[in-house]
């Protein structure tokens, strides 16, 4: 009888045991993760476009909106130096052409910086096909080229940037009578850049802005990513003169 009570006992205690070891106490409920919906993928397409000189140029276009903005790159640099501000552009609903030059990249001929003015010619004929709004923006010998076709034909608006006033052989011209939204940007430490911006802020009319920020960054080197102050400028330029 006790060796039954015994394991009765034994029995019922070990079941307690197990119980309490399964169950570890109080348990917290399983964590669910919330699937997070994946990030819209950019919409990038390569183009052709051909000058008045009969060269055919190479070219990205970022993004589909109503709005389109033109990046012409410095002397150093392709289309390539413009990737970060594209995307930053694109995201906020413009759409953006890059390009690479006559002599760059994958487009023909040899870098004849005299004939780039004809190039953007041809990027603002592309892209006015699809948008009625076009802004030109510019860096170093882009920004020069932007000036001097914006001198000649309107445009939404014209944005530089470390853009020299003449350099190997293209030169911005009058640009006095430019119509239209005008930002002028530069790195206090740039050479003459700063000095250069503050003449074209004083050679045309309103509307009008300079902004020389702290550095010595030149061009598209100045909006390395979507954090730099000086893309978070020019899209706040953009915005208020859409």
């Amino acid at each position: 009888m006790r060796r039954a009570v015994a394991y009765l006992l034994l029995f019922f205690s070990a079941g307690f045991l197990l119980g309490g070891c399964a169950g570890g106490g109080r348990q917290a409920a399983p964590t669910l993760s919330t699937p997070t919906a994946p990030a819209p993928t950019l919409k990038v397409r390569f183009v052709r476009f051909q000058t008045s000189d009969g060269l055919t140029l190479s070219g990205r276009i970022f993004g589909a909106g109503e709005t389109a903005v033109i990046l012409g790159h410095m002397l150093s640099a392709g289309q390539k130096s413009w990737l970060e501000t594209a995307r930053a552009l694109s995201s906020r609903g413009y759409t953006v052409l890059t390009f690479d030059f006559r002599g760059y990249g994958l487009s023909g001929g040899v870098k004849e910086i005299p004939k780039i003015d004809r190039d953007l010619r041809a990027a603002l004929t592309l892209m006015r096909r699809t948008n009625k709004q076009v802004f030109l923006v510019g860096a170093g010998m882009g920004g020069t080229a932007a000036l001097k076709v914006a001198s000649r034909t309107r445009v939404a608006g014209v944005a530089t940037i470390s853009a020299p006033d003449e350099f190997m052989g293209i030169a911005a011209g009058k640009i006095s009578g430019i119509k239209g939204p005008k930002l002028f940007m530069a790195a206090a430490a740039d050479n003459g850049a700063p000095e250069t911006a503050r003449r074209f802020y004083s050679e045309t009319g309103e509307p009008k802005e300079i902004r020389i920020l702290p550095g010595a960054e030149q061009g598209a080197d100045m909006m390395p990513d979507s954090g730099s102050e000086a893309l978070r400028l020019l899209i706040d330029w953009l915005e208020r003169n859409d």
